[in-house]
Protein backbone atom coordinates (compact mmCIF):
# COMPACT_ATOMS: atom_id res chain seq x y z
CA UNK A 1 0.00 0.00 0.00
CA UNK A 2 1.60 3.49 -1.29
CA UNK A 3 1.13 6.60 1.27
CA UNK A 4 -2.54 7.61 2.23
CA UNK A 5 -2.83 10.82 0.68
CA UNK A 6 -5.44 13.81 1.43
CA UNK A 7 -6.70 13.55 -2.55
CA UNK A 8 -6.63 10.50 -4.85
CA UNK A 9 -6.91 11.58 -9.03
CA UNK A 10 -7.20 9.07 -11.32
CA UNK A 11 -6.96 10.12 -14.95
CA UNK A 12 -4.04 12.45 -15.94
CA UNK A 13 -6.16 14.63 -18.43
CA UNK A 14 -6.36 18.35 -18.55
CA UNK A 15 -9.19 18.52 -15.56
CA UNK A 16 -6.90 16.20 -13.01
CA UNK A 17 -3.96 18.11 -13.78
CA UNK A 18 -5.81 21.24 -13.34
CA UNK A 19 -7.28 19.97 -9.94
CA UNK A 20 -3.94 18.19 -8.75
CA UNK A 21 -2.12 21.40 -9.36
CA UNK A 22 -4.02 23.98 -7.29
CA UNK A 23 -4.32 21.48 -4.37
CA UNK A 24 -1.07 20.64 -3.98
CA UNK A 25 -0.48 24.64 -4.76
CA UNK A 26 -3.29 24.75 -1.37
CA UNK A 27 -0.97 22.34 0.72
CA UNK A 28 -2.35 19.16 -0.02
CA UNK A 29 -0.72 15.81 -0.91
CA UNK A 30 -2.33 14.56 -3.90
CA UNK A 31 -1.52 11.42 -6.20
CA UNK A 32 -2.08 11.10 -9.74
CA UNK A 33 -2.37 8.20 -11.71
CA UNK A 34 -2.98 7.23 -15.12
CA UNK A 35 -2.95 4.16 -17.66
CA UNK A 36 -1.51 5.82 -20.51
CA UNK A 37 2.84 6.54 -20.77
CA UNK A 38 2.14 10.01 -20.45
CA UNK A 39 -0.57 12.74 -19.28
CA UNK A 40 -2.57 15.01 -21.12
CA UNK A 41 -5.16 12.41 -22.53
CA UNK A 42 -6.79 14.04 -25.59
CA UNK A 43 -4.60 16.54 -25.24
CA UNK A 44 -1.71 14.61 -27.31
CA UNK A 45 1.18 15.11 -29.44
CA UNK A 46 2.69 11.91 -31.79
CA UNK A 47 6.31 11.79 -32.99
CA UNK A 48 5.62 10.86 -36.21
CA UNK A 49 9.21 10.49 -38.48
CA UNK A 50 10.51 13.81 -38.04
CA UNK A 51 7.24 15.60 -37.36
CA UNK A 52 5.19 16.40 -34.43
CA UNK A 53 1.52 15.65 -34.83
CA UNK A 54 -1.61 16.90 -32.89
CA UNK A 55 -3.71 13.63 -33.71
CA UNK A 56 -6.38 14.60 -30.94
CA UNK A 57 -7.39 18.35 -29.65
CA UNK A 58 -6.30 20.42 -32.17
CA UNK A 59 -6.30 24.07 -30.67
CA UNK A 60 -7.45 25.86 -27.65
CA UNK A 61 -8.90 29.47 -27.61
CA UNK A 62 -9.53 30.78 -23.86
CA UNK A 63 -12.10 33.45 -22.60
CA UNK A 64 -12.15 32.46 -18.76
CA UNK A 65 -9.18 34.62 -16.60
CA UNK A 66 -8.11 31.56 -15.19
CA UNK A 67 -6.89 29.94 -18.17
CA UNK A 68 -6.25 33.04 -19.87
CA UNK A 69 -3.26 33.42 -17.42
CA UNK A 70 -2.11 29.98 -18.40
CA UNK A 71 -2.16 31.01 -21.70
CA UNK A 72 -0.89 34.52 -21.16
CA UNK A 73 2.32 32.95 -19.43
CA UNK A 74 2.85 30.49 -22.41
CA UNK A 75 2.76 33.09 -24.84
CA UNK A 76 5.45 35.27 -22.93
CA UNK A 77 7.67 31.86 -22.64
CA UNK A 78 7.07 30.44 -26.11
CA UNK A 79 5.82 27.16 -25.64
CA UNK A 80 2.08 28.78 -26.56
CA UNK A 81 1.72 30.45 -29.84
CA UNK A 82 -1.09 32.01 -31.73
CA UNK A 83 -2.54 29.48 -34.78
CA UNK A 84 -4.99 31.75 -36.58
CA UNK A 85 -8.28 33.40 -35.92
CA UNK A 86 -10.50 32.53 -38.66
CA UNK A 87 -11.37 28.57 -39.56
CA UNK A 88 -12.40 27.84 -43.44
CA UNK A 89 -15.90 25.46 -43.86
CA UNK A 90 -16.09 23.22 -46.62
CA UNK A 91 -19.58 23.17 -47.66
CA UNK A 92 -20.83 21.32 -50.08
CA UNK A 93 -17.74 21.31 -52.35
CA UNK A 94 -17.02 24.82 -51.92
CA UNK A 95 -14.99 26.13 -48.93
CA UNK A 96 -16.26 29.47 -47.22
CA UNK A 97 -13.95 31.99 -45.92
CA UNK A 98 -15.63 33.51 -42.24
CA UNK A 99 -14.61 36.53 -40.69
CA UNK A 100 -11.81 37.22 -38.39
CA UNK A 101 -12.61 35.83 -34.88
CA UNK A 102 -11.03 35.26 -31.95
CA UNK A 103 -7.61 33.89 -30.78
CA UNK A 104 -7.17 30.33 -31.67
CA UNK A 105 -4.19 29.09 -29.78
CA UNK A 106 -1.78 25.85 -30.14
CA UNK A 107 2.19 24.76 -28.92
CA UNK A 108 5.25 24.77 -31.45
CA UNK A 109 6.17 21.45 -29.77
CA UNK A 110 3.04 19.76 -30.08
CA UNK A 111 -0.34 20.33 -27.79
CA UNK A 112 0.82 17.91 -25.02
CA UNK A 113 2.98 20.81 -24.10
CA UNK A 114 -0.01 21.96 -22.00
CA UNK A 115 -0.49 18.64 -19.65
CA UNK A 116 3.26 18.72 -19.93
CA UNK A 117 2.93 22.18 -18.25
CA UNK A 118 0.23 21.72 -15.90
CA UNK A 119 2.04 18.55 -14.60
CA UNK A 120 5.40 19.99 -13.70
CA UNK A 121 6.15 19.25 -9.68
CA UNK A 122 3.27 16.45 -9.35
CA UNK A 123 3.51 12.95 -7.93
CA UNK A 124 2.04 11.65 -10.99
CA UNK A 125 2.08 7.36 -11.70
CA UNK A 126 1.91 6.56 -15.65
CA UNK A 127 1.00 2.90 -16.79
CA UNK A 128 -1.12 2.59 -13.86
CA UNK A 129 -4.63 1.10 -14.90
CA UNK A 130 -7.12 0.95 -11.96
CA UNK A 131 -9.48 -1.87 -11.91
CA UNK A 132 -11.36 -1.36 -8.77
CA UNK A 133 -11.84 1.47 -5.87
CA UNK A 134 -13.05 0.43 -2.97
CA UNK A 135 -13.87 2.60 0.84
CA UNK A 136 -12.14 1.07 3.79
CA UNK A 137 -11.31 2.76 7.50
CA UNK A 138 -8.34 4.34 5.68
CA UNK A 139 -10.34 6.02 2.48
CA UNK A 140 -10.25 4.85 -0.94
CA UNK A 141 -8.67 1.95 -2.42
CA UNK A 142 -7.66 2.11 -5.94
CA UNK A 143 -6.31 -1.23 -6.57
CA UNK A 144 -4.29 -1.21 -10.36
CA UNK A 145 -4.23 -4.23 -12.74
CA UNK A 146 0.05 -4.69 -11.71
CA UNK A 147 -1.42 -5.19 -8.24
CA UNK A 148 -0.63 -1.69 -6.57
CA UNK A 149 -2.70 -0.31 -4.61
CA UNK A 150 -3.13 3.47 -3.98
CA UNK A 151 -5.04 5.38 -1.12
CA UNK A 152 -6.43 8.90 -0.62
CA UNK A 153 -9.40 10.19 1.73
CA UNK A 154 -10.87 12.42 -1.41
CA UNK A 155 -11.63 10.66 -4.70
CA UNK A 156 -11.51 12.36 -7.90
CA UNK A 157 -12.19 10.67 -10.85
CA UNK A 158 -11.50 12.72 -14.17
CA UNK A 159 -12.10 9.56 -16.64
CA UNK A 160 -15.06 8.98 -19.29
CA UNK A 161 -18.68 8.48 -17.90
CA UNK A 162 -18.78 5.57 -18.94
CA UNK A 163 -15.78 3.97 -17.04
CA UNK A 164 -16.75 6.69 -13.91
CA UNK A 165 -19.64 4.66 -13.12
CA UNK A 166 -18.25 1.27 -14.00
CA UNK A 167 -15.25 2.31 -11.18
CA UNK A 168 -17.59 4.04 -9.15
CA UNK A 169 -20.33 1.25 -9.33
CA UNK A 170 -20.58 0.85 -5.64
CA UNK A 171 -19.54 4.29 -4.19
CA UNK A 172 -22.29 6.51 -6.63
CA UNK A 173 -25.48 6.52 -5.58
CA UNK A 174 -28.20 5.23 -7.78
CA UNK A 175 -29.34 9.18 -8.24
CA UNK A 176 -25.92 10.60 -9.18
CA UNK A 177 -25.33 7.69 -11.61
CA UNK A 178 -28.20 7.92 -13.69
CA UNK A 179 -27.27 11.76 -13.64
CA UNK A 180 -23.67 11.00 -15.29
CA UNK A 181 -25.03 8.31 -17.21
CA UNK A 182 -27.06 11.47 -19.11
CA UNK A 183 -23.46 12.38 -20.41
CA UNK A 184 -21.98 11.20 -23.53
CA UNK A 185 -18.74 10.93 -26.04
CA UNK A 186 -18.88 10.07 -29.25
CA UNK A 187 -16.38 8.78 -30.81
CA UNK A 188 -13.58 9.71 -33.67
CA UNK A 189 -11.10 8.39 -35.80
CA UNK A 190 -7.84 10.41 -36.87
CA UNK A 191 -5.64 9.80 -39.78
CA UNK A 192 -2.05 10.95 -39.73
CA UNK A 193 -0.50 11.45 -42.87
CA UNK A 194 3.31 12.98 -43.30
CA UNK A 195 3.49 14.21 -46.96
CA UNK A 196 6.30 14.85 -49.35
CA UNK A 197 4.94 17.89 -50.10
CA UNK A 198 2.76 20.26 -48.70
CA UNK A 199 -0.69 21.33 -50.16
CA UNK A 200 -0.56 24.61 -52.67
CA UNK A 201 -3.41 26.34 -50.26
CA UNK A 202 -3.61 28.65 -48.20
CA UNK A 203 -5.79 27.42 -44.91
CA UNK A 204 -4.40 25.93 -41.91
CA UNK A 205 -7.40 23.65 -41.47
CA UNK A 206 -10.94 23.39 -42.66
CA UNK A 207 -14.25 22.35 -40.82
CA UNK A 208 -16.08 20.39 -42.62
CA UNK A 209 -20.17 20.03 -42.83
CA UNK A 210 -21.84 17.66 -43.93
CA UNK A 211 -19.11 15.57 -44.99
CA UNK A 212 -19.66 11.87 -45.37
CA UNK A 213 -16.39 11.67 -44.12
CA UNK A 214 -14.45 13.94 -42.52
CA UNK A 215 -15.57 16.54 -40.07
CA UNK A 216 -12.03 18.00 -39.92
CA UNK A 217 -8.74 18.30 -41.79
CA UNK A 218 -5.47 20.21 -40.67
CA UNK A 219 -2.18 21.22 -42.30
CA UNK A 220 -0.91 20.49 -38.77
CA UNK A 221 2.97 22.14 -39.57
CA UNK A 222 1.42 25.40 -39.31
CA UNK A 223 1.80 24.79 -36.13
CA UNK A 224 5.67 24.39 -35.84
CA UNK A 225 7.12 26.71 -37.51
CA UNK A 226 9.09 27.26 -40.78
CA UNK A 227 10.79 24.35 -42.18
CA UNK A 228 8.88 21.72 -40.50
CA UNK A 229 7.85 18.53 -41.88
CA UNK A 230 4.38 18.76 -44.42
CA UNK A 231 1.42 16.91 -42.57
CA UNK A 232 -2.00 16.49 -42.14
CA UNK A 233 -4.43 14.93 -39.36
CA UNK A 234 -8.26 14.60 -40.45
CA UNK A 235 -10.68 13.60 -38.07
CA UNK A 236 -14.21 11.59 -39.19
CA UNK A 237 -17.69 12.25 -39.40
CA UNK A 238 -19.78 10.83 -36.48
CA UNK A 239 -21.68 8.62 -39.60
CA UNK A 240 -18.32 7.44 -40.47
CA UNK A 241 -16.88 6.79 -37.59
CA UNK A 242 -19.77 4.64 -36.20
CA UNK A 243 -19.51 2.45 -39.59
CA UNK A 244 -15.83 1.73 -39.04
CA UNK A 245 -15.19 1.76 -35.61
CA UNK A 246 -13.92 -1.48 -34.94
CA UNK A 247 -12.09 -1.59 -38.17
CA UNK A 248 -8.13 -2.33 -38.06
CA UNK A 249 -5.95 0.68 -38.31
CA UNK A 250 -4.55 -0.07 -41.38
CA UNK A 251 -7.70 -0.37 -42.86
CA UNK A 252 -9.08 2.69 -41.89
CA UNK A 253 -5.63 4.69 -42.68
CA UNK A 254 -6.11 2.77 -46.05
CA UNK A 255 -9.55 4.12 -46.37
CA UNK A 256 -9.28 7.67 -45.26
CA UNK A 257 -6.13 8.04 -47.54
CA UNK A 258 -7.91 7.70 -50.45
CA UNK A 259 -11.36 9.83 -48.94
CA UNK A 260 -8.48 12.18 -48.44
CA UNK A 261 -6.99 12.46 -52.17
CA UNK A 262 -10.65 12.37 -53.56
CA UNK A 263 -11.35 15.60 -51.28
CA UNK A 264 -8.30 17.09 -52.22
CA UNK A 265 -7.00 15.93 -54.99
CA UNK A 266 -3.38 13.52 -55.63
CA UNK A 267 -1.48 13.77 -52.42
CA UNK A 268 2.42 13.02 -52.16
CA UNK A 269 1.56 10.96 -49.21
CA UNK A 270 5.23 9.27 -47.03
CA UNK A 271 3.47 7.52 -44.84
CA UNK A 272 0.15 7.33 -42.14
CA UNK A 273 -0.98 6.20 -39.14
CA UNK A 274 -4.94 5.70 -37.88
CA UNK A 275 -5.55 6.30 -34.06
CA UNK A 276 -8.87 5.74 -32.46
CA UNK A 277 -10.20 7.70 -30.38
CA UNK A 278 -13.44 5.86 -28.27
CA UNK A 279 -14.23 9.04 -26.41
CA UNK A 280 -13.37 11.99 -28.02
CA UNK A 281 -16.65 14.28 -28.15
CA UNK A 282 -19.11 15.01 -25.74
CA UNK A 283 -22.50 15.16 -27.33
CA UNK A 284 -24.35 15.65 -24.06
CA UNK A 285 -22.95 17.18 -21.38
CA UNK A 286 -23.90 16.95 -17.57
CA UNK A 287 -24.81 20.51 -17.74
CA UNK A 288 -22.42 21.31 -14.77
CA UNK A 289 -18.55 22.33 -14.44
CA UNK A 290 -17.92 19.33 -12.29
CA UNK A 291 -19.29 16.36 -9.97
CA UNK A 292 -19.15 16.74 -6.39
CA UNK A 293 -20.60 14.69 -3.43
CA UNK A 294 -19.19 16.38 -0.11
CA UNK A 295 -20.87 13.89 2.37
CA UNK A 296 -18.52 10.67 0.35
CA UNK A 297 -16.08 13.38 -0.61
CA UNK A 298 -15.97 11.83 -3.92
CA UNK A 299 -15.90 14.64 -7.21
CA UNK A 300 -15.68 14.27 -11.12
CA UNK A 301 -14.20 16.53 -13.69
CA UNK A 302 -13.47 16.41 -17.50
CA UNK A 303 -15.21 18.31 -20.20
CA UNK A 304 -17.64 16.29 -20.49
CA UNK A 305 -19.23 17.76 -17.83
CA UNK A 306 -20.03 21.25 -19.03
CA UNK A 307 -19.87 21.04 -22.82
CA UNK A 308 -15.74 20.42 -24.30
CA UNK A 309 -12.97 22.08 -25.18
CA UNK A 310 -9.73 22.11 -24.30
CA UNK A 311 -10.65 25.22 -21.74
CA UNK A 312 -13.62 23.56 -20.06
CA UNK A 313 -11.63 20.10 -19.34
CA UNK A 314 -9.32 23.06 -17.64
CA UNK A 315 -12.13 24.90 -15.91
CA UNK A 316 -13.90 21.84 -14.70
CA UNK A 317 -10.91 21.11 -12.40
CA UNK A 318 -10.10 24.30 -11.67
CA UNK A 319 -13.56 24.99 -10.33
CA UNK A 320 -13.74 21.51 -8.52
CA UNK A 321 -10.88 22.52 -6.50
CA UNK A 322 -12.73 25.44 -5.32
CA UNK A 323 -14.97 23.34 -4.33
CA UNK A 324 -13.58 20.93 -2.15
Amino acid sequence: MNEVTDFLVIGAGLAGLAFAREMQAAGASVQVLDKGRGVGGRAATRRFGAARIDHGAQFFTARDAAFQAVVDGGLRDGWICEWYRSIPEWREGVIHSRPDGHPRYACPEGISALPKFLAQGLTITTETEVQSISWDDIGYVATAKNGQHFAGTTLILNVPPVQLRTLAELLLTPEDSERIATATLEPCWALLALLETDLAVDWPALELTDHPVFSWIARDHTKRGLGAPPTLVAHTAPGWTAAHLEDSTEAVAAALSSELAALLGPLAISQTQAHRWRYAKPVTALGQPFFWDTARQLGACGDWCAGGRIEGAFLSGHLLAGAC
